[in-house]
């Protein structure tokens, strides 16, 4: 478990971790249960939406985050000579986050979806909620799944059905219409929870686009007994309910006026981010269509973070973001810059920081084959030789000029999720012996009946995919098809036409990217997908031992007892002891640059979700090459606005 800590306005969030016994004691005090331990993290030892496609790779996380601003600080000192008299009177650069400044990044608003926080899905509108918004509590790593307090307490738990917030007695709403700065109660919370399980629109009729409902279902009941204490209780123990509920990336906490107020338009009318209603360390200030302003919020109610004066969202022209990186009109430079493009401009630019970001979005093959019992493609034995068949290396080479890892049945930057490099290359696919790797291929596709009895293998593509790396297809069909002997028939077809393919029952193997994964916890997904019984399930191949241990880890609350768990799931799908038609193949890595006036929280690097921690990162504005004349847009109404 990590708690934050913070050594004042100019002191940067730290995180330590805890002893058990250190914690068992503390939650004594509080009256948190031994369950409510485990749940939030603590252990003994220390298919993508159509429309979102485009969006997966925007916002990435850090395989190796920068040094902290105090670690930079301190070799720097180290490395200086000694100081004369007239340098000894020269203002000491800041030893943490200081206030002050406007920071920009590049993100494209103008394909956000809508700024009902209820009714978003979009990454990019996600990005600028993140930092609007609130949730119950909140990753303190997305790559782990440990959490943290945000609006609430990490509740205690009575039991392992029955989880108690307590909200922090400072937090409120902005200093804004509707809402006027009041405080946010136990109340807000039962009412964005039944609002998004009822539904409905202004006029009482059903609405699709709450799209989280199925997750508030989760609750069985909820209580608020005072205004700053709300009890839930789930049907039965469910040990990703606080992270797939109440910790997910969209569980934000808006208020009850905003939503009276603008009733359908907050649906309807996608361009008045002014109708924004939340609690967060930033407000809207600005958005014309292209850029989008956030200022700090004039009541922020917490003291750690909310460094920068403004954020602006801008897009500009991608065809010139080099020239627009140089002129400072960003302080970022990677997405969707190509890593050839970043590694030219380090060159130029020796001094400004350099970081790699594990792409979210995994390269991976689904492949439901197994609905007709009379087709030899039905064979698990097929579809397993065809995830062996791939050659990983030759694939990361492909599309990312060597840039990326493989990535095994879980994305191998969720750090304790995923299998270790050593463990993972153990086995036929992931690593360097690709002889052996083809005589088990040959091996299984004689045991299925031979190439010829097989028959032909239908391969689709995903056409946006194909679109960023062309020729991909061709070289996967090469892949399966030499390794195997199989006919392999190529064709490409629309991301949003193939999927709904494969969920109606049509049968094909699929080439493009998945979804970027909500949370660290695969539990909830594998449920979805590798349990017999879950709604996405789409191949028919089935197993009791899998499903059996992916229930125990619905029902077990310790995290690194599920993790081990999980390292069982994936080592059964590896050695193909249970069936598996979703095949990850590798997730590349970004290449990115900062100006050095950015110290950016490393946890703004992780794989997704982490826009918020945008907040916890500062600018040095007293650096000489710090850009003068960034100025906050006009409000409507202003002078030149």
């Amino acid at each position: 478990m990590s708690t934050s800590e913070s050594d004042g306005r100019g002191g940067r969030l730290t995180h330590r971790r805890l002893s058990r016994r250190s914690l068992l004691s503390a939650s004594a005090r509080a009256g948190v249960g031994a369950a409510g331990i485990a749940l939030v993290g603590c252990s003994d030892d220390e298919q993508p939406e159509p429309d979102e496609l485009q969006e997966q790779q925007a916002i990435q996380p850090q395989d190796a985050p920068p040094k902290p601003p105090e670690v930079q600080q301190q070799s720097m000192q180290q490395e200086q000579p000694q100081q004369s008299a007239e340098q000894a009177d020269e203002p000491e650069p800041p030893s943490g986050p200081t206030t002050g400044g406007i920071m920009r990044i590049w993100l494209p608003v103008e394909r956000h979806d809508r700024w009902d926080p209820h009714r978003s899905r979009y990454r990019y509108t996600q990005a600028a909620l993140s930092l609007m918004y609130n949730r119950l509590i909140r990753p303190a790593s997305v790559s782990t799944g440990e959490l943290e307090a945000d609006l609430c307490a990490l509740p205690e738990m009575p039991d392992e059905a029955t989880y108690v917030f307590n909200v922090d007695p400072d937090a409120r709403f902005w200093a804004l219409e509707p809402t006027s700065g009041r405080s946010f109660t136990a109340q807000d919370i039962a009412w964005n929870v039944e609002r998004q399980q009822a539904a409905v629109d202004a006029d009482g009729l059903p609405d699709p686009h709450f799209f989280r409902r199925a997750a508030y279902d989760r609750s069985a009941s909820h209580e608020a007994t005072s205004d700053s204490s709300i009890s839930f209780t789930t049907p039965a123990p469910d040990a990703g309910y606080l992270a797939g509920v109440h910790g997910s990336p969209y569980a934000w906490m808006t208020s009850p006026e905003a939503a009276e107020l603008y009733g359908n338009d907050w649906r309807d009318d996608p361009s008045d981010v002014m109708r924004s209603s939340g609690s967060g360390p930033y407000a809207p200030r600005q958005f014309n269509g292209f850029e989008l302003t956030l200022v700090r919020s004039e009541n922020w109610w917490r003291d750690d973070s909310a460094w920068v004066d403004a954020i602006t969202f801008t897009t500009g022209d991608t065809n010139n973001i080099v020239s627009l990186y140089e002129a400072a009109a960003f302080d970022r430079a990677d997405f969707p810059l190509t890593n050839a493009a970043v590694e030219a401009m380090r060159e130029q630019h020796p001094e400004h920081p350099m970081f790699e970001v594990p792409l979210d979005a995994a390269v991976e093959l689904l492949a439901p084959l197994a609905a007709d019992p009379e087709s030899a493609l039905s064979d698990p034995r097929v579809v397993r030789a065809i995830g062996i068949a791939i050659d990983r290396a030759q694939l990361i080479e492909r599309l990312y000029s060597g840039h990326g890892r493989a990535s095994g049945p879980l994305p191998w930057y969720l750090d304790g999720w995923s299998l270790g490099e050593q463990l993972l290359s153990s086995f036929a696919g992931y690593g360097d012996d690709r002889e052996a790797d083809l005589t088990e291929v040959t091996q299984l596709i004689s045991a299925a009946g031979g190439a010829g009895a097989i028959g032909v293998l239908p391969l689709v593509v995903a056409d946006l995919f194909e679109g960023f790396f062309a020729g991909s297809g061709e070289a996967v069909r090469s892949m399966i098809s030499e390794a195997t002997g199989l006919e392999v028939e190529l064709e490409n077809r629309g991301f949003a036409e193939a999927i709904d393919q494969l969920r109606d029952g049509e049968r094909f193997c699929f080439l493009g990217w998945g979804a970027a994964p909500l949370q660290a916890d695969p539990t909830d997904g594998w449920l979805a997908t590798l349990h017999s019984a879950g709604e996405q399930h789409w191949s028919d191949g089935s197993s009791a031992e899998l499903d059996a241990l992916i229930e125990q880890m619905r029902m077990t609350f310790n995290r690194g007892a599920r993790q081990d768990i999980g390292h069982q799931v994936q080592e059964m799908l590896l050695r193909g002891d249970a069936p598996q038609w979703q095949i990850p193949l590798i997730n590349g890595i970004q290449l990115g640059l900062h100006q050095p006036w950015l110290h950016p929280d490393p946890r703004l690097f992780e794989y997704a979700w982490s826009t918020d921690r945008l907040s916890t990162s500062w600018i040095e504005t007293s650096l000489d090459t710090f850009p003068v004349g960034r100025e906050l847009p006009p409000l409507e109404g202003e002078e030149g606005g």
